[in-house]
């Protein structure tokens, strides 16, 4: 549920920057009398950023490095939603037989769901409701010889109807008036507004929390008004287009009681409209062409998601675990006395931590993005890498298992009995696909490939989580994985491996 809500918020997040850009660029064209669909296919294409995921694009690396801690900052950002994402709930399979307990803010994001679901549904419900009372007020209207419907209870022109839509006008509204705002509501159905308009309005109530997805709404609205105007007034002489600002002006005094997401003529702001009408000129075709062609560039700019390459997020320090980690099930360790500064381990003990740094090799050798280990909370450590990088194996060892599932998607379990000090286990999860190259009973060398890296199970774009295990104790893959400079680390002095991970879940 976490993952689910920080999926909305970065959604909304990146639909409102693309809004920003989005109003700054009409502004300029406005100035430039670009005309008004251009500007409606701008804000449709603001609505859909709240609703697509964006195309991944990576950026090289600044060379400045005041621009590369710019990007480190932004990247962070994201770490978040990442580590919800990532985080697995279940533990080993036969590593760990106690299931982790429910986390102490998980309530928390149960009610941020049903708030935002609840909102949602209000809003959808709304309309709906409205839409089916207009249905029925309308139900008796009959077809006139122009291919409209009419009723006594239709006193403002408008368009009802998704997939079937018809035109109701007033009975009273005759020609040339009625040529013209026929008009007017026929390009609504040939430009598809009447699935476009409804569309814009549920992303909108699926993000009914962010201010600027109902400002992008609103503008669509009022530009979507505009460019039908401009077509209906398109080869009218000056008498012509005043009747039809009179029109506009008589219809916007009546009460309005419409769908939200239907098509009425009384729609949008009179003022600009009626001086849209009059002062309207057809732009010749370079002027045309570039603003076409400007609408484009911003239209792209908006769908895009960059991402730096080589940017990797700061790891997480010892003190910046929450306090509320929930510890690992396992055996609470009954000796608190502080270990000497160099002890001497036993020789069942096997090495210490320390001379075991290093030890494992990089499961992703290209990767490009890192969080650490944290406890219960993050059990292991997310690496990124481009599409079709390899995963490998960190040492030789046994295949233990394999499958997909919910969690973790496509991973691999490895046993590493010829370790030092024995009793290894590490785990691999979000391969691509649903199979890895590798069954379980296998054995595999050192660097051998599992699989590639993906996006299966719950997680955010292409990932590995990997996971390190001595007996039932799951350890910071840090202090014993060859990652490579600057994130080799050697386990502090006196350190055990009882202690490297107490001191995260303490």
């Amino acid at each position: 549920m976490k993952a689910l809500v920080l999926r909305c918020a970065l959604a909304s997040a990146h639909g409102a920057l693309a809004v920003l850009i989005v109003w700054g660029m009409c502004a300029l064209l406005r100035r430039l009398r670009a005309p008004s669909r251009v500007l409606c296919w701008l804000w449709l294409a603001a609505g859909l950023r709240f609703l697509l995921p964006g195309i991944r694009v990576t950026l090289p690396r600044p060379q400045s490095v005041p621009l590369a801690q710019a990007a480190d900052a932004v990247q962070a950002l994201t770490a978040p939603a990442m580590q919800a994402a990532t985080m697995p709930a279940p533990a080993l399979p036969t590593v760990s037989a106690a299931a982790a307990p429910l986390q102490a803010d998980l309530p928390v994001w149960h009610l941020l769901a049903a708030v935002w679901a609840l909102g949602a549904l209000a809003l959808l419900g709304r309309a709906l409701f409205r839409y089916r009372r207009l249905a029925r007020q309308v139900a008796l209207a009959y077809k006139t010889d122009d291919g409209c419907f009419t009723a006594p209870e239709v006193t403002s022109p408008f368009t009802l109807g998704i997939l079937r839509p018809r035109i109701y006008l007033p009975a009273d509204l005759r020609d040339p008036e009625r040529r013209a705002v026929l008009c007017h509501e026929r390009t609504h159905i040939a430009r598809g507004d009447t699935v476009t308009k409804p569309l814009f309005y549920a992303i909108a109530c699926l993000h009914w929390w962010d201010p600027l997805v109902w400002l992008a709404f609103a503008q669509f609205e009022r530009t979507m008004e505009c460019a039908c105007d401009e077509a209906a007034v398109r080869g009218l002489v000056p008498e012509r287009r005043r009747d039809y600002g009179e029109s506009i002006l008589r219809f916007a005094a009546l009460p309005r009681g419409q769908v939200p997401g239907s098509l009425a003529f009384s729609r949008g702001r009179v003022k600009e409209r009626v001086v849209r009408v009059l002062r309207y000129r057809r732009p010749n075709r370079p002027v045309l062409l570039g603003c076409a062609l400007a609408a484009l560039v911003t239209a792209a700019v908006c769908m895009l998601r960059p991402t730096v390459a080589g940017v990797r997020m700061q790891p997480l320090a010892l003190n910046d675990v929450p306090a509320a980690t929930v510890p690992t099930a396992r055996p609470t360790p009954t000796a608190t006395p502080e270990p000497p500064p160099s002890p001497a381990p036993a020789e069942s003990d096997g090495p210490t931590p320390q001379q075991m740094a290093g030890y494992f090799a990089n499961p992703l050798p290209d990767y490009n993005l890192l969080t650490r280990f944290a406890g219960s909370g993050h059990r292991g450590d997310d690496l990124t890498a481009g599409k079709g990088s390899r995963v490998v194996a960190a040492a030789a060892g046994t295949v233990r298992e394999t499958g997909s599932g919910e969690e973790w998607g496509c991973y691999v379990i490895l046993d590493h009995p010829d370790a030092p000090g024995g009793d290894w286990a590490t785990l691999y999860t979000h391969l691509e696909d649903t199979v890895p190259l590798v069954e379980a009973g296998d054995t595999v060398e050192a660097g051998q490939t599992l699989g590639y890296v993906g996006n299966t199970g719950k997680v955010f774009g292409l990932c590995l989580h990997f996971e390190l295990y001595k007996g039932d104790t799951p350890l910071p893959p840090r202090y014993f994985t060859d990652y490579g400079a600057p994130y080799a680390e050697t386990a502090p002095d006196g350190a055990t491996y009882e202690t490297l991970a107490d001191s995260l879940t303490a």
